[in-house]
């Protein structure tokens, strides 16, 4: 299985992307009760082999884009889904199959300068000139806590964040001051030049026959496997060290295969006493 992989970003980028190794299991169990973006983007920033410090300038869809990614060098191609149909009548249990491949969009386009143009849109016998960037990680991150809490809030703040330069008939406004509509068809076009941030799954169920989409969110789904991973390894960990005395840290150190042949010998020799 390939060790490292060069990723195209949007705005023309290019980034190298190593694996997340047996070496990173610490980390992985150290993070397990943080917010999940901000996991998603300490795990992106410790696999990228240059240009570390510029993670949390990716936009959501770049994040999404690594993650994949960093899925597919962990555990490869495929991945085993579970669903619950929404229709209240149903509830079905839905499992399915998908690739990381059917995932990834392949990145838009850029301009000259990697900026998304300023969309000017007319409301209430207005015309509003907005600038804007896509929502990066740090603009995310930094309200995750308030996001807990205020959804709505959250996203105002984000979309605050947002907008560089807001004009009204040529007048500067506040983005706080931006007409719903306006709003609206800004947020569309954030989604527009970043569609790797929100990829939809259309599904349908076999049971009820109901159709719906559901958000695929790699973060949630590559934490899980990677946690139950990790809680493996902390059951391995205990039963080393009980037998052999050694340091969480040696333990961890050690390749999961070589990890796995002093298990081996532990299960011998506990076989071997109850005999």
């Amino acid at each position: 299985m390939r060790s490292a992989v060069r990723v195209a970003l949007s705005a023309g980028r290019e980034v190298e992307l190593r694996a997340v190794e047996d070496a990173d299991e610490a980390f992985i169990l150290d993070t397990a009760a943080t917010m999940p973006g901000l996991r998603a983007t300490a795990l992106v920033e410790r696999c990228l082999t240059d240009g570390a410090d510029a993670a949390p300038a990716l936009t959501i869809g770049d994040r999404e884009t690594l993650l994949l990614h960093l899925r597919r060098l962990r555990f490869g191609e495929p991945m085993d889904c579970v669903l619950q149909c929404p229709s209240p009548s149903c509830g079905e249990r839905l499992e399915f199959r998908i690739n990381v491949a059917d995932l990834l969009l392949p990145p838009l386009d850029a301009q000259a300068d990697g900026l998304a143009p300023p969309i000017v849109v007319d409301a209430g016998g207005a015309r509003f000139t907005v600038a804007f960037h896509p929502p990066a990680a740090d603009d995310v991150d930094r309200v995750a806590a308030l996001a807990s809490t205020d959804a709505h809030a959250a996203a105002r703040a984000i979309f605050e964040r947002c907008i560089d330069r807001a004009e009204r008939d040529g007048a500067v406004v506040s983005a706080s001051d931006l007409p719903p509509s306006v709003r609206d068809a800004v947020e569309a076009a954030m989604a527009a030049v970043d569609p790797q941030s929100e990829v939809q799954l259309a599904m349908r169920c076999p049971a009820c026959g109901a159709e719906f989409s559901s958000i695929f969110d790699t973060a949630t789904f590559f934490f899980r496997e990677l946690d139950e991973r990790a809680s493996r390894t902390v059951r391995d960990a205990h039963l080393l060290a009980e037998h052999y005395h050694w340091s969480e840290a040696d333990i961890l150190r050690l390749p999961a295969r070589r990890r796995a042949q002093y298990l081996e010998l532990v299960y011998e020799a506990r076989a071997r006493r109850s005999k």
